[in-house]
């Protein structure tokens, strides 16, 4: 954070009403007393009065006459605010739900403004898992990651079970917590394979927080593993080209399957090329479009097909 967003942080603290000592403060801002003090002086300079108690039990505290400026924002601001509270609280996956409508109550209460909105929101396949057991690794995972860069977390032993079904008991350093095809994951460095890895929250059969610090590697770049699609290191980058037709080929247009995608009009459809990973997600994301999908390329995936659905045919003329 910059010096600016330090001090509204430290006024924001400050604006609760108690005495805070300096060292407290200092640990909140995840900075030194001395720079706690310097904030002091720009706020005062502001026009803020900040008291400085003695004492023992002493510490800054903000004088209740000064004037927190409010929040303006424009009506579209207000409407964008609205409908996004109620698009996140009708999530079945958001770990925050209680705390996050206390605190746009209070938003809505200073603005004088409605209620979220509440839109109808479907999720397809929900996740098994109760959402109160998923939040139980969210919360215990989010504790132990370093709450700043050099700073410090706590290993985490678990057991966890593969996509193949194989268990294994794993000790992870987690780093950060992301939601990727509408589950929740931590990337995590991993002392078994010695690697900085993708672990499933509700493939984690067991856990439990160790004694044990750790920080992150200096060498560790989030954008190496995450970017706008996802877990970058999730398999070798395949480009393929599909041709779609029936309903397929108007619908193809309206999501965004993967890397460097462009989508024209053919004759009888329309032509799909789009880079993605993971070729078991690539061959089941090609046989969901059924008899309106053609792959043009690469030559791998229509092998792949070809075998999958020669065993499909198998499996279904076969009444034993």
């Amino acid at each position: 954070m910059g010096k600016t967003a330090l001090c509204i942080k430290m006024l924001q603290i400050l604006n609760s009403g108690r005495i805070y000592k300096i060292s407290e403060l200092a640990s909140m801002l995840e900075t030194n007393p001395r720079n706690v003090i310097e904030y002091r002086n720009e706020l005062e300079e502001a026009g803020y009065i900040i008291i400085s108690a003695p004492g023992k039990y002493g510490g800054y505290k903000l004088d209740r006459t000064s004037v927190i400026p409010s929040i303006k924002l424009s009506e579209d601001e207000k409407d964008a605010l609205t409908e996004g509270s109620g698009y996140v609280l009708s999530r079945n996956d958001f770990m925050h739900r209680d705390n996050f409508r206390s605190a746009m109550s209070k938003i809505y209460s200073s603005l004088k403004h409605g209620a979220e909105s509440d839109p109808a929101l479907f999720d397809r396949f929900p996740l098994a898992m109760p959402l109160e057991e998923l939040k139980s690794r969210y919360d215990a995972i989010r504790d132990c990651i370093p709450k700043s860069e050099r700073g410090r977390g706590k290993v985490i032993s678990i057991g966890y079970r593969s996509s193949g079904g194989e268990e294994k008991e794993r000790r992870i350093e987690p780093y950060k917590l992301f939601m990727y095809n509408n589950a929740w994951f931590v990337l995590a460095f991993d002392e078994l394979s010695g690697e900085i890895r993708y672990f499933k929250l509700n493939r984690i059969t067991a856990f439990a927080r160790t004694n044990d610090t750790f920080r992150k590697l200096l060498s560790f770049n989030e954008s190496d593993y995450l970017d706008d699609f996802g877990m970058k290191n999730n398999g070798e980058w395949h480009e393929i080209k599909l041709l779609l037709t029936g309903n397929y080929a108007t619908l193809v247009e309206e999501r965004i399957y993967g890397r460097d995608q462009t989508v024209e009009k053919a004759q009888g459809g329309a032509v799909l090329t789009v880079s993605m990973q993971n070729k078991e997600n690539i061959k089941v994301f090609v046989l969901g479009f059924g008899e309106h999908c053609r792959v043009l390329s690469p030559e791998w995936l229509k092998d792949e097909i070809r075998k999958t659905i020669a065993k499909m045919s198998c499996n279904f003329n076969n009444r034993g």
